[in-house]
């Protein structure tokens, strides 16, 4: 059981080590899944959060507020959404709520495409976009399925970063489809970006068919990759999606959500058709606009976007015959060790852990690490070695994936 964050007396700024109640002291590598973006406890960010709490703490919804202001003008600034407009809430899974809200209402469609390997949250909109069926089941289905659940919104299940399956999902369905839902980098999925022309083809078809691009940045956005969202990693200038929604990162840690998009997609969504009481509170706002400026004032963008490229260095100086593939963007980074289906990484994480390194393993067969942007070569050579040293200790066992 996790107990407090340990400071390096030596560096300034968030935590990147925690203690569990016995007095162990681990390397976090997994950061609140990768909310904690400046590390733990970053005095400014704390100093923020303390200031806010002294003046104002809750609003309704009906009501603005001037952090809420201040947050939504800063986004505009930053995110790639022509007039950008902003409905905050609390969570990811909230965001995509809104996201999936503005796209059926914007359209009058009922299909939405998400992809294989995709998670989008829990609530049960998220979940009909998210693949894994252990989250679905029984709630929901998708466009195919031959069992009647709640959810009246159609999801088309297409294979991820495969342009000729979208081509033909919107040759059948086009007329139905109000939206593509793409991460471009799936990161409960096992870390894996989407290439460039698959996310520019999702933009063309989208154009030409009257439907809408979302992405969801909500574990890849706030600066992860190096950008302010992966989107821009990927593509760059070239196109925009429609619709981003964002968490995790967005808050330094604080939970916040936001799902962005453009002022006449925003037109749609009119008093009374989406609403929250907590979201966007002016603490939760405090601690973002805190987030977004530590993130500029001490480049903390252009060390995220060194530690994927830094820790392939580590690897060819070291190399693991047990790594398969180091991929992501950033500070978004998945190692997998074996086949897809030997779950090699879930083997080694009790050794992981008593070598003092925290991480997960989404799919059980790629280790991820979303380590505090500051991180640097340092705390990549530890995680190298101590992944070293766990599968040395680990014997390979088959079926635990």
């Amino acid at each position: 059981m996790l107990d407090a964050a340990v400071h390096d007396e030596a560096r300034r700024g968030g935590a990147l080590r925690v203690r569990d109640t016995k007095g162990k002291i681990y390397l976090d590598a997994i950061a609140g899944i990768g909310s904690a973006a400046l590390g733990h406890a970053h005095p400014d960010w704390v100093a923020a959060i303390h200031r806010q709490l002294e003046t104002l703490s809750a609003v309704a919804n009906t009501f603005g507020h001037v952090p809420q202001q201040q947050l939504a003008a800063r986004l505009a600034e930053l995110f790639p959404l022509a007039r950008c407009r902003s409905f905050f809430a609390n969570s990811g899974a909230e965001a995509t709520e809104a996201a999936i809200k503005l796209a059926l209402r914007a359209t009058g469609r009922e299909v939405i495409v998400a992809f294989e390997r995709a998670f989008h949250g829990r609530t049960l909109g998220a979940i009909s976009l998210t693949a894994n069926p252990a989250y679905r089941d029984p709630y929901v289905s998708c466009l195919g399925e031959d069992h009647a659940r709640f959810a009246t919104m159609k999801v088309l299940r297409l294979p991820f970063d495969d342009a000729a399956a979208l081509d033909q999902a919107f040759a059948e369905h086009g007329e139905r489809i109000a939206a593509v839902f793409v991460e471009p980098i799936q990161g409960e999925g096992g870390v894996w970006p989407a290439s460039k022309a698959f996310l520019l083809r999702a933009r063309a078809l989208c154009d030409r068919h009257g439907a809408l691009l979302g992405v969801d940045e909500i574990q890849s956005g706030c600066g992860r990759s190096g950008d302010w969202t992966a989107w821009q990693t990927i593509v760059g200038d070239e196109a925009a999606p429609d619709i981003i929604w964002l968490a995790k990162a967005l808050g330094g840690s604080f939970p916040i959500g936001a799902c962005l998009t453009t002022a006449e997609l925003a037109q749609h969504m009119g008093a009374g058709t989406h609403g929250t009481t907590f979201g966007g509170n002016p603490v939760a706002c405090a601690a973002a606009l805190a987030t977004l400026q530590i993130i500029e004032s001490e480049g903390l963008r252009e060390r995220a976007a060194a530690q994927l490229g830094t820790l392939e260095q580590i690897a060819a100086q070291a190399p693991n015959e047990e790594v398969v593939e180091i991929r992501g963007a950033g500070a978004m980074i998945g190692i997998q060790l074996g086949a897809i289906d030997e779950g090699r990484a879930k083997q080694i994480v009790p050794a992981l852990i008593e070598a003092g390194v925290l991480a997960t393993t989404p799919g059980g067969h790629t280790l991820r690490l979303l380590l505090p942007y500051a991180a640097g070569e340092a705390e990549l050579r530890e995680i190298w070695t101590a992944l070293a040293q766990a599968c040395a200790a680990t014997p390979k066992c088959a079926g635990t994936s």
